[in-house]
């Protein structure tokens, strides 16, 4: 069953209880590696960053079944944020995950709107031909 087609949709209602443990646990250590990245230069806190956005684009797009090139991710993700020499982007689908990267980045304080679903759609399908996008 869809999470659209529970009867509750759109209006969840649910406990933390259960996984109160497991969150302090991880606010634990999500405070540590913020310590640790606030402890690097500018230049060792970008690359850092920059790998753990990668890597999270490469690792949600395999839960789809798209297997996108690392080297690729990194150029685009680097190229929207305009940080070192602009590099070739050879798959569109890399591209499109990194424009969508950088732009969820830049507005994940924003409220989550249609409008901004849509457009990350469309820009994450960019390059895709039969695919009505947004």
């Amino acid at each position: 069953m869809y999470n659209w087609q529970h009867k509750d949709w759109p209006n969840f209602k649910y406990t933390t209880s259960e996984i109160e443990e497991k969150l302090f646990e991880f606010s634990q250590r999500a405070g540590r590696v913020n310590g640790i990245l606030e402890g690097l230069s500018d230049t060792m806190q970008m690359e850092a960053i920059l790998s753990l956005m990668v890597a999270e684009a490469v690792k949600t797009s395999e839960i789809e079944g798209e297997y996108l090139s690392r080297e690729d991710v990194m150029s685009s993700i680097r190229n929207n944020m305009g940080y070192g020499t602009p590099r070739t982007v050879k798959d569109p689908m890399a591209r499109g995950v990194g424009d969508l990267m950088v732009r969820v980045k830049q507005s994940f304080a924003e409220p989550l709107t249609d409008l901004a679903l849509f457009e990350w759609h469309r820009m994450l399908l960019a390059s895709a031909k039969r695919i009505n996008t947004g």
